[in-house]
């Protein structure tokens, strides 16, 4: 029997795990399509793009920074817990799912801004701002200004950057990641509910 500093996480109970984050990762996954097919229809010049209201685009796209957040908090536990129980699990986690540090769901900034946003508008609301305040902004790129500009949402279809109360997220690594770990959760679910040796 493994002693209690060896265990992360019962193998009986890895289902549970794979079971939750497959859920992100497919509502996740959802909205990437969702706005990948929208892109490709914005390249084409395809009416089709205007079937996607600006205010759904914006849902889709801060749906997938959610549920990275998500996922990262399974990674990245925000406490150690009892007996150092969370951070076992968040390695074992990311041993198995192949995540490394340098990873793009690890960013602090991206969980922070999820789980605080409310306190986050309130600064990003009360600040004394100089230039223009942009309520929704989509273009194909960032935009350029010799005054501040103050993008409460925008999305950049070159370079896919997602901008939420002035801060930019980019996207392409976000998604690579979030594929990566349901691929891996896939392979996962196929073999038995049971996590990948490390």
């Amino acid at each position: 029997m493994e002693s209690e500093s060896e265990f992360e996480i019962y193998p009986t109970y890895e289902a549970f795990y794979i079971e939750s984050l497959l859920w992100h990762t497919n509502s996740a996954l959802n909205a990437i399509k969702e706005v990948g097919d929208w892109i490709e229809y914005v390249i084409e010049d395809n009416p089709k793009a205007l079937d996607l209201p600006k205010e759904e685009l914006f849902q889709k796209l801060q749906l997938i920074i959610q549920h990275a957040g998500s996922i990262s908090k399974f990674l990245w536990p925000i406490r150690k817990g009892e007996k150092g129980l969370h951070k076992k699990r968040g390695r074992k986690l990311r041993a198995s799912l192949s995540i490394n540090d340098d990873s793009a769901l690890k960013s602090r900034e991206l969980r922070d801004h999820i789980e605080h946003f409310d306190e986050k508008l309130d600064v990003y609301l009360t600040s004394n701002f100089v230039g223009e305040f942009i309520p929704q902004d989509v273009r194909f790129y960032f935009p350029i200004s010799e005054i501040p500009l103050h993008i409460f949402k925008g999305f950049y279809i070159n370079p896919r950057i997602f901008v939420l109360l002035g801060n930019k997220y980019e996207l392409i690594p976000i998604v690579k990641e979030i594929e990566k770990v349901h691929d891996i959760l896939t392979e996962c679910a196929n073999n038995g509910l049971r996590l990948r040796s490390a």
